[in-house]
């Protein structure tokens, strides 16, 4: 390859390579935007929206859903808010409860038909539609927050479905307001973002309250 040809393959690769920058996004709180579910057999956290999501669990538990307009490539998050009356006390391997899961719903190839679709417990079933049309989703990448210093950095495939994952990302053991930054090895292509507020295993009454959700995005420009 000549030199100038080398020259010119530089040049041409550059205008037509997708160009990279990092963007961000703000989540809203209106409640259109959002969807709360629940588990079979388990109490339902009571959900409000306002300026901000709050969350209460009376030994509880339940996700609270929001589907991104189209998905999107995620390299990190900051999750701001409060916690008042936590008394998460548990004693396990791994935290069953947590004062919140930040989920992000990567986009893959597995889809919800047929057998599957039968037999799948209604939030798994809610969980699917959330796939881009023509797609199916991956996993729920979800990064937690714990009371417990020593499982700090600990994570696993959750016990009851291989679609879950999880990565202990934040030690905070008191009540007051929190701030919940994580920086992502790579990105994940984003369908929607999962948050969940759990007591129903450590018997917990305490409120969650988010003021804000900050997505750090990869955006491409062709």
């Amino acid at each position: 390859m000549t030199f100038c040809f080398k020259i010119f393959f530089i040049v041409v690769s550059f205008f037509v390579a997708p160009l990279c920058f990092a963007a961000s996004e703000v989540v809203t709180f209106d409640k259109s935007s959002w969807v709360v579910l629940s588990y079979n057999k388990i109490p339902p956290n009571q959900v409000s929206f306002n300026d901000n999501l709050k969350i209460q669990v009376q030994a509880s538990a339940g996700p609270a859903v929001y589907k991104l307009a189209s998905p999107k490539k995620v390299i990190g998050f900051t999750v701001k808010g409060k916690v008042l009356g936590s008394k998460l006390v548990e004693t396990g391997d791994f935290d069953e409860d947590s004062i919140l899961r930040v989920g992000l719903v990567g986009v893959g190839k597995q889809t919800l038909s047929g057998v599957k679709k039968l037999v799948a417990a209604d939030w798994v079933k809610k969980l699917f539609a959330l796939a881009p049309k023509g797609s199916g989703l991956d996993k729920i990448h979800f990064y937690n927050i714990s009371n417990r210093n020593e499982l700090f950095g600990k994570s696993r495939v959750h016990p009851q479905s291989e679609l879950l994952l999880e990565k202990i990302s934040k030690f905070f053991n008191k009540e007051g307001a929190f701030e919940f930054q994580v920086a992502l090895e790579k990105p994940i292509e984003t369908a929607a973002i999962w948050l969940s507020v759990d007591g129903d295993n450590s018997k917990s009454q305490f409120t969650t309250t988010i003021s804000n959700i900050e997505l750090k995005l990869i955006d491409e420009v062709n």
